[in-house]
């Protein structure tokens, strides 16, 4: 990883919130020299995105159970009475 507090350019120490070296005036834009996150990092983020959405919550659920283990007894009814 790039030494932040010296210039790219000419190794000369800098200000953090320096835009361009006072010496040879190179570009200090982190943006364009920081290489980000690396391989590893952004795996590992992507797999602790996956466990970490919204919950199923209300109805829905319950309503699964529900047809799972009592389907057959509930579909019939409802067809019977529409029937």
């Amino acid at each position: 990883m790039p030494d932040r507090s010296r210039c790219p350019n000419c190794r000369e120490p800098v200000s953090p919130f320096a835009a361009g070296c006072a010496i040879c005036g190179a570009d200090l834009d982190t943006k364009r020299w920081d290489s980000g996150p690396g391989v590893g990092n952004r795996i590992g983020s992507w797999f602790g995105a996956l466990s970490s959405g919204p919950t199923k919550g209300g109805m829905a659920p319950w309503l699964i159970v529900v047809l799972i283990f009592f389907g057959t007894g509930v579909v019939s009814t409802l067809l019977a009475l529409i029937l």
